[in-house]
């Protein structure tokens, strides 16, 4: 493009790069497979190839390796994420500045939870909150990811974290609850394994965690016993204690209920963890989800006592 300027031409570049293109980007990114891609925008598969061959050949750059395996980002690849990403930041926070700021008692609440708040805390009370704003939807997802509130995918996340553990930027937040938390199993699983024994064969069951000894088997009664499957889900790991797939540290508020689930001998509770309260500053101002958050923060201090075990 050529702007005149004092009868002087400067030569203007101005990028051919489609944000469309930019978006399919995004989400072979992130998937790696141009067919999930498809998938999820409901276009084909040649498509997602088509921009992909269209976005690399406006920059002039390959941007992805191709295999039987997916699609593998370069290290040209993995700059472009990191310019893509900001910009979907920087247009994702322009929508909720411009448009959030609204002052209606209605619309949607995106709420993000682990299975064992969203069963056990929340939906024998949130009854209340949605007769007192019957035009507020609540859209319900199960997950312990903090990372679906940065990337803009819910509204509203509840948390356990560790205590002493802030949750990441750029997200705010308070701290709504303390959590005790015990060691449980079966009776039956108590009878097979001798915990005292070495070789008993007993295994936690674990949260996630990459090393066998995470710090909290390390800080159990049995520090020898390592961890065996991986749920990342209370709800997921009390039915695995009862079908006697091992033991595991639950909270008690959810443990102590379950019938079949026992402490191991001689455990006390302990006040671990703690529930947080997340969002993301740019919603700050929306209403809905101001009332929302009081309700919540006023919740689970009616349920502190049941949460911490007194």
């Amino acid at each position: 493009m050529q702007r005149y300027i004092d009868n002087e031409i400067t030569v203007v570049h101005k990028s051919s790069m489609s944000w469309d293109d930019v978006q399919f980007f995004l989400s072979v990114a992130r998937s790696g497979s141009a067919r999930a891609t498809a998938q999820v925008l409901g276009v084909s598969h040649s498509t997602v190839s088509r921009r992909m061959d269209n976005l690399e050949s406006d920059l002039g750059t390959r941007l992805f390796d191709r295999n039987v395996g997916g699609y593998i980002l370069t290290a040209e690849g993995k700059s472009m994420m990191d310019y893509a990403e900001q910009a979907e930041d920087a247009l994702i926070s322009a929508e909720l500045h411009l448009h959030g700021r609204d002052n209606e008692l209605s619309g949607l609440i995106r709420l993000t939870t682990p299975d064992v708040i969203t069963n056990h805390i929340l939906l024998p009370e949130i009854v209340n909150f949605t007769r007192k704003y019957p035009d507020i939807d609540i859209e319900f997802s199960v997950s312990s990811n903090v990372f679906e509130l940065m990337r803009r995918e819910s509204d509203i996340a509840l948390r356990f974290m560790g205590f002493g553990n802030p949750p990441p930027e750029p997200l705010i937040g308070r701290k709504v609850a303390s959590v005790a938390s015990c060691f449980y199993a079966s009776e039956s699983y108590l009878a097979a394994h001798d915990l005292s024994d070495p070789d008993s064969g007993a295994r936690w069951l674990g949260w996630g965690e990459k090393e066998r000894f995470p710090q909290w088997v390390k800080s159990s009664p049995y520090p020898d016993i390592p961890t065996q499957y991986t749920m990342d889900q209370a709800g997921t790991q009390v039915e695995a204690v009862r079908a006697g797939l091992g033991m595991a540290m639950l909270p008690c508020f959810l443990a102590d209920a379950c019938e079949g689930l026992i402490r191991l001998p001689n455990c006390e509770p302990q006040l671990n963890h703690e529930i947080w309260l997340l969002s993301h500053p740019d919603l700050r101002e929306v209403t809905r989800l101001r009332k929302f958050r009081e309700f919540l923060v006023e919740l689970f201090a009616q349920k502190q006592d049941f949460l911490a075990a007194r």
